[in-house]
């Protein structure tokens, strides 16, 4: 135990009901108490708990079996966990973020990825990457669902540009011979959603509706169901150590719920080790092939997103493999939960997927101290 404090960690969180008002709160109470191992305090804050002139906040720190909001002098690290649910705590947070680039007193423990067709435009330039990225465009309507349909043998995947845990995520199959055509996926509440339509009009008019007011992204559907029939994909979790460098903490395998077109946890999906589920699915040799590509792409692509976007502290890393045994990059998520790898089984991982974030800043704060000595 670190008799020391070196510096202050604010996560910051989004704004909920109940108590305490933030959300994300099992894993900021297990950072709170990691902290002190690590000489680090750390508190919570929302958006507008932030004073204007980045000097003090109103934030929560944990301790005695409880929360208690008080006034803290502004953190030396900001750990952004907030996933947006109000456009108000949107704009209040990308003033603070976008004021960490000329910050001197404190820093960003890291910067956010922009949406999927940003970082899509990114990752194809790299030629070692290309054959690994699904054909992605930017849906602008019902010109280009026909066209995808008609290029991508009658299927396609409809993506939120900045979505996640498959929300508002739709797969769209048309039967050229009977006419009809079938809508599935999940809304905003990530509730099941599933639509036949008799007409390509009343289709795709419904298709407007669902996606109105966001961006979305085009692919093909891929096929990667299981044995079982499940939609399964590959996470892996790469983050920064105390030495500030990249390593592979863990990696999991997401099978959804029956009859899901996606494998997010958040859709009733469960997690599973990846060497056992894909030798039951191709067979050992294959398996070991698959997550040797899985690996390598993965240490390859951080990197790479560092350099155009800035720096970053950790990312999931999403692949998908086909019914033919192809690997497919699904996404990237600069803001990954950890709740795949906790449940894979391995507790070595679950432990760095939490501690990481604690070295990484500790690393951030002595770098601070000796810049300032």
């Amino acid at each position: 135990m670190k008799s020391t404090t070196l510096g202050t960690l604010g996560i910051m969180c989004c704004r909920r009901a109940g108590s305490p008002p933030f959300s994300d709160e099992g894993y900021c109470r297990k950072l709170s108490v990691l902290g002190k191992k690590y000489g680090i305090r750390v508190i919570v804050f929302r958006p507008s708990d932030a004073s204007r002139d980045r000097t003090f906040v109103h934030g929560f720190i944990y301790g005695e079996g409880g929360w208690r909001q008080t006034r803290f002098p502004f953190p030396d690290i900001v750990y952004d966990r907030c996933l947006f649910h109000t456009g108000r705590e949107f704009k209040l947070a990308a003033s603070l973020l976008s004021d960490s680039r000329a910050a001197k007193g404190w820093t960003l423990w890291s910067r956010a990825l922009p949406g999927k067709w940003q970082v899509y435009r990114i990752l194809k330039k790299d030629p070692g990457l290309l054959p690994y990225l699904p054909p992605t465009e930017i849906y602008r309507g019902k010109q280009s669902l026909l066209e995808a349909l008609e290029s991508y043998g009658g299927e396609a995947f409809l993506k939120p540009k900045g979505g996640s845990q498959g929300k508002n995520a739709l797969y769209i199959r048309v039967n050229r011979e009977s006419g009809t055509w079938a809508a599935k996926g999940r809304d905003s509440q990530s509730r099941p959603v599933e639509k036949i339509f008799r007409s390509e009009a009343a289709a795709v008019r419904w298709v407007t509706e669902f996606t109105e007011n966001r961006t979305y992204i085009i692919q093909p559907f891929l096929h990667l169901q299981g044995r079982n029939g499940r939609s399964f994909d590959t996470r892996v979790l790469m983050q920064k150590n105390e030495k500030g460098l990249w390593m592979r903490t863990g990696t999991a395998v997401r099978e959804g719920a029956s009859g899901s077109i996606t494998s997010n946890l958040h859709g009733g999906g469960k997690a599973l080790p990846v060497l056992p589920y894909l030798s039951g699915q191709f067979g050992a040799d294959q398996a070991k092939r698959l997550t040797s590509v899985i690996s390598q792409l993965s240490e390859k692509i951080p990197p790479i997103l560092e350099s155009h976007f800035g720096r970053l502290g950790e990312l999931g890393i999403d692949f998908g493999i086909d019914t033919k045994g192809n690997v497919w990059l699904l996404e990237v998520n600069s803001k990954p939960g950890r709740t795949s790898i906790r449940q894979a089984g391995d507790p070595d991982s679950a432990v760095l997927a939490s501690e990481n974030p604690l070295r990484y800043a500790r690393y951030l704060l002595l770098r601070q101290l000796r810049r300032v000595n």
